[in-house]
């Protein structure tokens, strides 16, 4: 009994620590952007602008982080809109765009789960 709730505490202590060092690096890694921006050196709000569809792919990365990179659908549902919006914004699959959207659905269909566990 002691035990398992030794491995309790000791989860609970991991998790804080993902969160403080996730946490901790967004935000250096944000004034890092917006420092670098106040020396003219990147348009923070172009680059922003431009990839903002990122977004999505961080996201996706952070559940399959989350879940122990154990199979989710729904972060590789996001990683790849993420990559499909930024790969529309560079204007590289214009002609792609519907028969990727299809490939899209298709591979989010095979890869979600057929049901949900409820506990």
């Amino acid at each position: 009994m002691a035990m398992e709730q030794d491995q309790k505490r000791e989860k609970t202590a991991n998790r804080v620590r993902e969160r403080q060092v996730f946490w901790g690096l967004f935000l250096i890694i944000i004034g890092i952007l917006f420092l670098l921006e106040q020396l003219n050196i990147i348009d923070f709000g172009q680059t922003l602008a431009d990839y903002w569809p990122a977004i999505f792919i961080l996201i996706g990365l952070l559940i399959y982080i989350s879940r122990g990179f154990r199979k989710s659908a729904s972060a590789l549902f996001l990683i790849l809109l993420g990559v499909f919006m930024i790969l529309i914004k560079m204007e590289r699959i214009e002609r792609y765009l519907w028969p990727s959207l299809l490939i899209l659905v298709g591979l989010w269909i095979l890869f979600r789960p057929a049901f949900k566990k409820k506990v």
